[in-house]
């Protein structure tokens, strides 16, 4: 995967494409929240979004696309923030520390209401949408692990490292959509990712 650096900035018809874009998403994650996304079609997003099935189709794949778009949308934010931090910084201390920097915006903050909305009412179709996010995150996240520790690309220590961390992003981020966004996304980023150097140094006492 290559994320859209989201410091570079758009030319007008990157723009107008960003809003039609958004507008069929927004359209969408109304209809899924108002029922079942399976009930849902093509057709009747196209058509409350006034668009044509074509354009529908020049933006988005599937219907499942539109449930990844949000949060993969978000995760690339946070890939392309953690590159940026320091090399001085662990692994994890940067990652903690991109979260911090990563504030939603307006728009995408009432989306990801939207979203929780759907996942709340139809939590096995929105764990698709999160599955096509997290394997597209944790193949972006193999090139932070290898440039942080030097390490390939393809070693299996990487994927493993990978995986591990698009999988606690994803769950933070769940987490915080349910919970109806009563904190800042970025606090909740950076508690998740400072967790797991405790790890190192805490032992938890077996059960009896």
């Amino acid at each position: 995967m290559n994320p859209v650096d989201p410091s570079s900035t758009p030319n007008g018809w990157d723009r107008r494409r960003e809003r039609v874009a958004r507008a069929i998403e927004r359209t969408a994650l109304l209809l899924f929240a108002q029922s079942s996304p399976d009930d849902v079609t093509i057709e009747q997003i196209a058509a409350a979004a006034a668009v044509s099935i074509r354009t529908f189709f020049r933006y988005f794949a599937t219907r499942d696309d539109v449930l990844s778009a949000l949060p993969r949308r978000e995760l690339e934010r946070i890939t392309h923030l953690v590159l940026a931090r320091p090399r001085s910084e662990t692994l994890i201390e940067a990652f903690a520390a991109a979260g911090k920097d990563a504030p939603v915006s307006t728009e995408d903050r009432e989306l990801m209401l939207l979203w929780g909305i759907v996942v709340s009412r139809s939590p096995e179709v929105a764990s698709i949408g999160l599955g096509r996010s997290g394997a597209a995150i944790a193949d972006s996240f193999r090139l932070i692990v290898a440039d942080r520790l030097d390490v390939a690309v393809d070693d299996p220590q990487t994927g493993a490292l990978a995986a591990a961390l698009a999988g606690l992003v994803l769950h933070t981020y769940t987490q915080w959509v349910q919970d109806a966004n009563r904190r800042p996304l970025g606090d909740a980023l950076a508690e998740a990712f400072t967790s797991l150097e405790q790890l190192n140094v805490r032992r938890v006492a077996p059960r009896n």
